[in-house]
């Protein structure tokens, strides 16, 4: 592996092709001499790549892709080179057929295939979910401490192991058991205690997301107008659960943005969404730790890989964490469009808004507009108000530390609202903010150094204290204007 990564860097350094031959020839043999081994996924991963991004040679990455497809089905990374199938397929102008999964039976026209069962657990919460071929409607019962889903037109992958159980340390969950009968299939969530339970689909690629909890209830569906007029629209104090309780903020979740297949905005001169956003991640957490000692911090990818935007939720909420911030970088096809913009999760938004959320969602959701129905029965009131304060905190000082860069930098663009699937069914105040533009000359040119990625991550720090101390002191609240 060693010998075959180096000879890639040779190849780029050095612009001598026979490198990367000599690069795919290690990576073959780490496939045939260990063919069991835990390199298998990154040989085939850089054998893609080289064919994909270095020899301009789609049909061959295609098949390395593929290949993980075919032997890790259940895998994410599989789930990433379905991805990466699909878009290849596009560029060459092929059709992007549901055979990139070749492991799963061929889908019939009317019936949904249960592709892929995946799950977070945590002590009081878990997430199941279930990836489908297409969408499908369901039946839920609750039976003791087992939520039941019934898919009355589905059918299992032969892929798709029926029963997994899990020990009393695991947390919430205890088994997860798939029945087929009557043309459809019937998933039993059995749980150690169930008091509540969210059931919302997703759209491209169609899953299915259960949340269930065992002591802390999940709102009811609430009227749009209910939660939009509970929301302040000027500097009063939010009147929430959290602040009169006066709870302490002792986890906090970053969720750096897109990552693998998932490069997300591409700036000028091929800088990519997903390593700007990762590196400020790796370096708000430092400063958290250095400025706040008593509180825990934990990224949803420390790396580059791809994680699906419903699983980042979910790992805040079985990580049991007190506040979430997903961090992103913007772009416009107006060069010149500059600033700082925070989310926060809404029924409500602008076409702006919208528009935004569209792109932030490209991996999972067909359009923005679409989920809004689903947050009705997810978003609650409390956290609606406190995610609103913590967005104005976070934009307020983005803005007072990056306007001391530039004008462009620190422009405010305001605090704003969206329906991120990203944030959907947090437990936590939680927003996504949007840090900077790399379609921006200046500002896209400030992103690869160190010193701006830098001042945007103590920025965040910054803001991220100054909400705890509202939390501390409930008269006080984010200092910033109106959302516009």
């Amino acid at each position: 592996m060693a010998r075959a990564e180096l000879f890639r860097e040779m190849a780029q350094l050095f612009n001598k092709p026979r490198y990367l031959y000599a690069a795919l020839d290690s990576y073959d043999a780490v496939l045939r001499r260990y063919p069991d081994g835990p390199f298998l996924v990154r040989a085939l991963i850089g054998m893609a790549r080289i064919h994909e991004q270095d020899l301009k040679a789609p049909e061959l990455a295609i098949q390395a892709y593929r290949e993980i497809i075919y032997r890790f089905p259940e895998s994410v990374s599989a789930r990433e080179a379905m991805a990466c199938v699909a878009r290849l397929q596009a560029t060459i102008g092929q059709p992007t057929p549901r055979d990139v999964a070749e492991a799963y039976e061929d889908d019939v026209a009317d019936v949904t295939t249960i592709s892929q069962v995946r799950y977070f657990s945590g002590p009081d919460y878990a997430r199941v979910i279930l990836d489908l071929s297409i969408g499908t409607t369901y039946e839920r019962r609750v039976e003791g401490t087992s939520l039941v889903i019934r898919l009355p037109s589905a059918k299992l992958s032969p892929l798709v192991t029926p029963v997994q159980s899990f020990p009393p340390s695991n947390g919430m969950l205890r088994q997860i058991r798939l029945n087929s009968r009557n043309g459809g299939v019937e998933v039993r969530i059995e749980c150690a205690r169930l008091r509540d339970f969210a059931i919302f689909a997703l759209d491209d690629p169609a899953r299915l997301v259960a949340d269930v909890r065992g002591t802390q209830p999940i709102a009811e569906e609430p009227a749009p107008a209910a939660v939009e007029s509970q929301i302040p629209t000027s500097g009063s104090t939010p009147g929430s659960l959290v602040r009169a309780l006066g709870l302490k903020v002792k986890r906090i979740i970053i969720d750096p943005g897109h990552g693998g297949s998932d490069t997300g905005a591409i700036g000028r001169d091929g800088l990519y969404e997903k390593d700007v956003a990762l590196d400020i991640a790796l370096r708000l957490r430092a400063a958290i730790q250095r400025e706040l000692k008593e509180v825990e911090v934990l990224l949803t990818r420390d790396t580059d890989r791809f994680v699906p935007l419903e699983e980042r939720t979910a790992m805040a909420n079985a990580w049991q964490a007190d506040l979430f911030i997903s961090i992103h970088l913007n772009s416009s096809p107006t060069p010149l469009a500059s600033g700082v913009e925070t989310y926060f999760l809404s029924l409500d938004a602008t076409k702006e808004e919208l528009d935004v959320a569209t792109r932030e969602n490209a991996t999972t959701s067909r359009s923005a507009g679409e989920l809004q129905s689903l947050l009705q029965r997810i978003v609650n009131d409390t956290r609606t108000i406190e995610s609103r304060a913590f967005a104005q905190s976070i934009q307020a000082s983005l803005v007072a530390g990056l306007s001391r860069i530039s004008p462009t930098a620190g422009f405010n663009r305001g605090v704003k609202k969206a329906p991120f699937v990203v944030l959907l069914g947090a437990n936590m105040p939680s927003v996504l903010t949007e840090v900077s533009f790399l379609s921006h000359p200046k500002d896209g040119e400030a992103l690869r150094t160190i010193e701006f990625r830098q001042s945007i991550a103590e920025s965040l720090c910054d803001g991220i204290k100054r909400y705890i101390e509202t939390l501390k002191r409930p008269g006080m609240v984010a200092a910033v204007g109106k959302p516009e």
